[in-house]
């Protein structure tokens, strides 16, 4: 692949043959090395909380993982235009490869929840210091606000919170893979637009890389992306949307990403709010989201996983008009898709309190033991 052939005004057939190539290339080693994983002894033995019956593979993630690694490998040797700057590439390389390794040691033998935490919180740090932060937003009235050294902190927290948002909605069958497929698409045209090669490009890449494990995993579950999945492609879906608007040649608003996930977001943001007025510990792991609430409805995996998707071509939607709005009408086209949801969260909370199966009357209360004379 050569620079003259990626994304400016128009694409040429050379160009759109080029990027078949690279995507299928990505899909077909995604689905080989998921084919084999599904051989590996790497099983989410259902529990409580759990969303499937049986024993099932979860190591898809280390083939999403490899393909997209290869791939924008690949991307980096083989483009002069759609990559980022040796030392920043690099950065990118090695904070992704980290939480990678740490994700794949949660899914064999697992991890602490603080270990977990400090391995986003090292990882997350290194990309705002060394790949790219956020420096400047928008906002109504005030317009461009500078952050100085605070937007390291605000880059960090960022990274954190998609991650873990992601990885709370993988919990039923295609749910976060066609979700990040959808989302990647949408990703990759706004980029293309706009001139981002390396996101453009990136995003591309994950879109391969994910449809290999996505052809297995939905929609008969014959094996699940695991923390290895769900950690990798959340925290390059988050680096993605700082390197847009930070460090590719266009610049790709830092609000597109969080709106094309705007459904997650409100999925889990609803979620904590539920369980705050409930008195329930926000960190203890529940079947208390959305889409598990509605899985527990009596809605299939297959049918609760549509019904996401169609929201995320909504965001995906609302990601083109915020690209295309006016810097400080982004923010509130951001706030105004996640509120969109609410609808969807009344419905499913009403039918959850006729069935039992949701309760808002208010936090739980103790009821102290009475003890009783023999």
């Amino acid at each position: 692949m050569s620079g003259g052939v990626f994304p400016g005004a128009a694409i040429t057939l050379t160009a759109a043959l080029n990027h078949t190539v690279f995507v299928l290339g990505v899909f077909l080693a995604s689905a080989a090395m998921t084919w084999g994983m599904i051989r590996f002894n790497i099983s989410d033995v259902p529990n409580e909380r759990s969303s499937h019956q049986r024993p099932t593979p979860k190591s898809g993630g280390v083939a999403i993982a490899a393909a997209f690694f290869a791939g924008l490998a690949g991307l980096y040797l083989l483009s002069d235009m759609a990559r980022l700057p040796a030392g920043q590439f690099a950065m990118f390389l090695v904070t992704a490869g980290v939480m990678f390794a740490a994700a794949l040691i949660d899914d064999v033998i697992g991890l602490r929840a603080l270990v977990k935490f400090s391995v986003q919180f090292f990882s997350a740090l290194l990309f705002s210091l060394f790949v790219a932060h956020i420096d400047t937003l928008a906002f109504p009235v005030f317009g461009d606000v500078a952050f100085g050294a605070l937007g390291h902190g605000i880059t960090v927290l960022w990274i954190i919170f998609f991650m873990n948002a992601f990885n709370f909605m993988d919990g039923i069958n295609g749910l976060a893979g066609g979700g990040a497929l959808i989302a990647s698409v949408f990703l990759a045209g706004i980029a293309f637009f706009s001139g981002a090669h390396f996101v453009y490009l990136s995003a591309l890449c994950l879109f391969g890389a994910v449809l290999g494990f996505f052809v297995f995993n939905f929609p008969h579950g014959r094996i699940f992306m695991g923390d290895t999945g769900s950690q990798i492609i959340g925290f390059v879906l988050a680096g993605l949307a700082v390197i847009g608007a930070r460090a590719d040649i266009g610049q790709v608003s830092i609000m597109v990403v969080p709106v094309l996930f705007a459904c997650f977001q409100f999925d889990v943001l609803a979620t904590l709010c539920y369980r705050f007025a409930r008195g329930k510990q926000l960190g203890q792991a529940h079947r208390e989201h959305l889409y598990q609430i509605s899985n527990r409805l009596g809605f299939s995996h297959q049918r609760v996983s549509a019904i996401y998707f169609g929201l995320f071509v909504m965001n995906g939607v609302f990601g083109v008009l915020i690209q295309a709005a006016e810097p400080a009408a982004r923010l509130p086209l951001l706030l105004g898709c996640v509120l969109l949801h609410a609808p969807l969260a009344i419905m499913v909370y009403g039918a959850g309190l006729r069935q039992g199966i949701a309760d808002l009357s208010g936090p739980v209360k103790i009821q102290p033991q009475v003890q009783t004379r023999a």
